[in-house]
């Protein structure tokens, strides 16, 4: 590749698409030791220095590291960049752990009478219970804004019928929070106090019960977003990144939760837990 036309994005070793991938990594560098309780070495690897300089050193090798073909979209913001990232990770990141190519915009409104009346109806269900004036001001940011917001359904609108609504769209097995998608209904029990009274134990107060509660197991959410694609972007390997210095200095470089100290010591303790014979896995 002539010099003029190798371009890259300065924030790490992210080329443009115009250029050649980089070859694949080799195996991750581990040895399982022959202890007793079969605890792996980490041989720590590092990357050469990129054109700023900057390289990492990670506690072992990982199967993937990333180093992107996305365009400067996916590092920055602004309305006049075309898109050219990863069409998973936009999605992922306006609906997490659901199945992107199966969410529409209307899909969202969908139990609401309008648009209009769903976007109202979400900002009274969010933020304080008494809304002040910082509700009022996000009220106007969040709602009036909004680009589906039509002043003609304001006129119709009666939030004791998007409640009802709501109720009978949760009733539907195709909504978006039915089982098929991970959702789980439970109910929640919650201790009342009672006023002019004590009572022995917690154990013995009068109880509300809250039905209808959806929610969704955190595995499951972090099983369906390993099973997407956008997981080759993720650092699933933590390390320290440094700067190379023009006077032979290495200076360390902090930004990141993945090359944070914090991290890599978590992950050493993880990997100094025993393993079973024959697991070779990161």
């Amino acid at each position: 590749m002539p010099a003029h036309y190798v371009d890259y994005i300065p924030a790490g070793p992210t080329n443009l698409p115009h250029l050649p991938a980089p070859p694949p990594d080799s195996p991750p560098n581990r040895v399982i030791n022959d202890l007793p309780d079969h605890q792996p070495i980490l041989i720590p690897y590092q990357t050469a220095p990129d054109a700023l300089g900057l390289f990492c050193i990670y506690a072992q090798k990982s199967t993937l590291i990333p180093t992107g073909n996305e365009g400067l979209d996916v590092i920055a913001d602004a309305l006049t960049f075309e898109t050219q990232g990863n069409s998973h990770l936009v999605h992922s990141q306006i609906d997490p752990g659901l199945p992107s190519q199966e969410i529409h915009l209307e899909d969202i409104f969908s139990p609401f009478s309008s648009p209009t009346a769903g976007l109202l109806m979400c900002w009274q269900y969010s933020g304080a219970n008494s809304k002040s004036s910082a509700e009022m001001k996000g009220l106007t940011r969040e709602f009036l804004d909004n680009d589906v917001y039509r002043r003609e359904d304001m006129r119709i609108f009666d939030d004791v019928r998007e409640k009802r609504l709501m109720k009978e769209y949760l009733k539907d097995r195709s909504n978006l929070f039915c089982v098929e998608n991970g959702w789980c209904s439970s109910s929640v029990k919650i201790c009342l106090p009672k006023e002019k009274v004590k009572f022995p134990s917690e154990e013995d107060t009068p109880e509300l019960e809250i039905t209808g509660v959806h929610h969704r197991s955190l595995t499951d959410i972090i099983r369906s977003v390993f099973e997407d694609s956008i997981v080759s972007t993720f650092h699933l390997t933590p390390f320290h990144q440094q700067w190379e210095a023009s006077d032979g200095r290495n200076i360390n470089v902090y930004s990141e939760a993945y090359s944070s100290p914090a991290f890599i010591e978590a992950y050493k303790e993880i990997n100094a837990l025993p393993q079973d014979p024959g697991d070779d896995l990161e």
